[in-house]
């Protein structure tokens, strides 16, 4: 987890942006209505991991990923662009900004001369997995199966390697008569210039990557924590604490090299010890890449950061963080909360990160105005924004908070792990009358502070009348978690759900047994959507004939005039899509895992 002064050095670092359309005097955050359509606002990958790194400056980077995509980055702004290929491409490396080769799937070898990528002749179908060279015609790529292949500028053709097994990692060099590959175990190949063989290193578990300042300092690193060096006449182990996952190394100079892996893990070689780097991420790095200073890192759900005054920050666009939940105030204005205290902002047509002065992760988001917004999470977290500053109002509870609703101005209710329930009222939490439930409650919504509905796991669903919890039987016989509850009036409020079990032994299949959104229409609760494999975990009505939901299993739901149907039109979801808000049926955003944003607009 990061600092305080981390958090504070993060102000105002754009997440990401994405203008829509304006007009009438209504400005870009609540568009007028009209033909509206869904489209991704972060991160710049939209989905898709990244891979590799390579640009020759830093304001001038390539990255590889999924779906044959390459990130290109102007100094300012990342941008998603295609190639020919379809599948993931895993090395990339170049000479000038208009001479980089990309690698990846079914020996795929892509050139980009400055405007277009095109086909090369690769002469194998072997998974490709690292590049590297020493001019435009001295490249070495390696992959599955030991292959290694070598560009001498007019074709690529394979090269002669120890029988043996083992899919090869990276390759690096110090020049065309020093080149070293990984993933044969804890052993390298190596190439004097005239043939390749293995070489034996002291590291304890298998390497994956290497690189180095020159012939007599190199370094590779692996898994379980495994790193070695080599002086020039000698290989010394130089493991990593901790044992983690390390998949790159890169460095600036011989004191400065940075090692990155899983579950955010980054690390620095001083010259003599490896110390730990906060990077406020839980996201694999697959990559990092140094060029003129600067220092990046790139990996998992769209992951692109820098390292800026010995922290690592998010570039605009690649922030990757967890989002739980999302609010948008009635003209438009958008809050997105999530891991490690992350508070973004979408005003003005861009997301815009908020110094919240906490690492705690937080789960829930809601408001009155966008003056008046009120935050809440895990260790009993409740945070007040008032339109410049986000200050704390402690809530005395130690426990999870799950959600907010805030009535008004200094009037919430919060909800949270073993059925608490708490108020604020003016600058202080009380707790409410006991609930009587020990489950988690995840959601809080109402019209009026004497109407409001709480709901949580185990069919946990309350109506507080002013003076007492009302039990409502919403799906008597089964049992439901209650992800989220929304409506347009006291008469016209959505539950969505998560089936448990039903009224049979045959009927109790467990969690994840489909998804269900429930209406109350004033006088009874009614089935008006389900479905036999995604969860519904969040719901939002517009007004009586607009309603956006989303859940599990890359499911988003659209009602448009009655009917609840899958919507379709963005690629690469994330598994969870975890929480859905809007200003209006034209102004609506959902957030989930992997720093996913996504917007139905003009």
């Amino acid at each position: 987890m990061t600092s305080r002064s981390r958090a504070a050095a993060l102000i105002a670092m754009v997440a990401c942006v994405a203008c829509s359309g304006g007009g009438d005097g209504v400005g870009p955050e609540n568009p007028p209505a009209g033909s509206a359509s869904w489209s991704w606002m972060n991160p710049a990958a939209q989905g898709d991991a990244l891979r590799s790194i390579w640009g020759p400056s830093a304001d001038n980077l390539f990255i590889s990923g999924t779906g044959g995509i390459v990130m290109r980055y102007d100094g300012s702004t990342w941008t998603r662009t295609t190639t020919p290929a379809t599948d993931v491409l895993n090395g990339i490396w170049g000479t000038a900004a208009d001479n980089v080769i990309a690698v990846g799937f079914d020996g795929v070898i892509l050139r980009y001369n400055g405007s277009a990528w095109t086909p090369q002749n690769s002469g194998t179908t072997s998974f490709l997995t690292g590049i590297w060279g020493t001019s435009a015609s001295d490249i070495f790529v390696v992959g599955q199966n030991r292959t290694i292949l070598h560009y001498d500028g007019s074709a690529w053709s394979p090269m002669t390697v120890p029988l043996g097994g083992g899919n090869l990692d990276s390759v690096w060099g110090s020049g065309p008569d020093d080149v070293y590959a990984t993933g044969i175990g804890t052993k390298l190949l190596h190439f004097d210039g005239t043939s390749w063989q293995e070489i034996t290193t002291p590291g304890t578990f298998a390497l994956h990557s290497v690189w180095g300042t020159g012939a007599d300092d190199i370094f590779v690193v692996g898994g379980n924590g495994a790193a070695v060096h080599y002086d020039g006449s000698m290989w010394s182990a130089i493991n990593v604490p901790g044992n983690p996952l390390l998949n790159y190394v890169t460095g600036t100079d011989a004191t400065h090299v940075y090692a990155v892996g899983s579950e955010g893990a980054a690390f620095r070689w001083d010259g003599s010890t490896w110390s730990p780097m906060e990077t406020g991420s839980r996201k694999a790095y697959s990559g990092v890449f140094a060029v003129g200073g600067t220092v990046i890192a790139a990996g998992e759900g769209g992951t692109i950061h820098r390292l800026d005054a010995g922290a690592w920050t998010p570039y605009p666009g690649g922030l990757s963080v967890d989002f739980r939940g999302v609010w948008c105030a009635p003209d438009g204005v958008a809050f997105a909360a999530g891991e490690f205290g992350t508070i973004v902002r979408f005003k003005d047509g861009a997301w815009t990160r908020l110094d919240t002065g906490t690492t705690e992760h937080l789960r829930g988001i809601g408001g009155s105005s966008q003056n008046d917004v009120i935050a809440v999470g895990e260790n009993g977290t409740a945070l007040h924004f008032d339109g410049a500053t986000w200050s704390p109002i402690p809530s005395g509870f130690g426990i999870h908070l799950n959600d907010v609703w805030v009535r008004a101005p200094g009037s919430a209710i919060a909800v949270g792990d073993l059925g608490h329930a708490i108020r604020l009222n003016g600058a202080g939490w009380s707790e409410l009358p006991a609930t009587n439930i020990f489950d988690p409650l995840y959601s809080a919504w109402g019209t009026a502070d004497d109407n409001f509905y709480v709901v949580g796991a185990q069919s946990a669903a309350l109506r507080w009348t002013g003076v007492q919890w009302k039990l409502v039987p919403i799906a008597p016989g089964y049992t439901h978690n209650y992800h989220d509850v929304h409506g347009t009036g006291p008469d016209d409020i959505y539950v969505g759900t998560e089936l448990i079990a039903g009224p049979s032994m045959a009927d109790a299949v467990g969690l994840h047994a489909g998804g269900y959104i429930y209406h109350w229409d004033g006088s009874a609760w009614t089935i008006v959507y389900q479905e036999p494999v995604h969860d519904l975990l969040s719901v939002w009505r517009a007004d009586a004939g607009h309603g956006v939901a989303c859940g599990d299993a890359a499911s988003l739901l659209m009602d448009t005039g009655g009917t609840w149907a899958r919507v379709w039109d963005l690629k690469n979801l994330p598994t969870y899509i975890r929480s859905v808000y809007g200003s209006s049926a034209n102004n609506v955003f959902v957030v989930g895992d992997n720093g996913t944003i996504a917007r139905f607009g003009r």
